[in-house]
């Protein structure tokens, strides 16, 4: 049956018609394996980049030591930010019958890349195509599931870094550094994509759903001033 594609994630999309056959599983091709693993590789760079202020920074970094903690906390970062928002969306979608692929945005992430060489970040990296019949509600879950994912992870992530502040050894200052990574990036792109505009998630969330948007947006204040009062963001 041919269906119209729509795009769930950090990126819009192009809508064309594609011969599908849903089913149900979890399931990825070899396309969509290949696109995610550059899709994180190219992110994990950009992060790194904006992280440490971008080309000067990398250049006026004394210790090597100290971009491979950056890195490593970029990956994670991605890791948990990024890929976890994109499967949740993939996940609930197949769960509905729908066919749901990721594939990245070349575009997308070499602006990502080029804007983080200045040390700031602006990237949509790609999105979850999605074909298949849902209503109202189904399309609700699949667009609220990434962005509440994206809190989800960013409130541990805080929880766990507040008690992670309290300790002095070594190990527990990278560990620490991971952990806060992994919670700004999550709480920043949980807020971005609240955002209600397309192709955003928040646009069919607030469409379809007022309340949940305001209920997840008070949410995700609420864990910005608490990671800002913890010291944590």
């Amino acid at each position: 049956m041919n269906r119209l594609i729509r795009t769930e994630g950090f990126g819009g999309g192009v809508s064309s018609w594609v011969q599908v056959e849903p089913r149900g599983g979890l399931r990825f091709s070899a396309v969509e394996v290949r696109q995610i693993l550059i899709a994180v590789g190219a992110m994990t760079i950009a992060f790194t980049l904006a992280l440490v202020g971008g080309i000067d920074g990398v250049r006026f970094l004394r210790d090597p030591a100290v971009l491979g903690i950056v890195l490593a906390a970029s990956f994670v970062a991605v890791v948990t930010a990024f890929l976890l928002h994109e499967l949740a969306h993939k996940i609930v979608a197949q769960r509905y019958g729908c066919f749901a692929e990721f594939r990245y945005s070349l575009m997308g992430l070499g602006i990502g890349i080029l804007t983080a060489a200045f040390g700031w970040m602006f990237a949509m990296p790609g999105a979850v195509v999605i074909s298949g019949s849902v209503d109202a509600r189904q399309t609700v879950r699949i667009s609220a599931v990434g962005p509440g994912t994206n809190l989800a992870v960013a409130g541990t992530a805080t929880a766990i870094a507040a008690l992670l502040g309290f300790l002095t050894s070594e190990f527990d200052v990278i560990l620490s550094i991971l952990v806060r990574a992994i919670a700004f990036v999550n709480l920043f792109l949980g807020i971005f994509n609240l955002l209600p505009f397309p192709p955003l998630d928040g646009f069919k969330i607030f469409s379809f759903n007022k309340p949940l948007w305001v209920a997840m947006l008070v949410a995700a204040a609420a864990l910005y001033f608490a990671g800002n009062s913890l010291g944590v963001l």
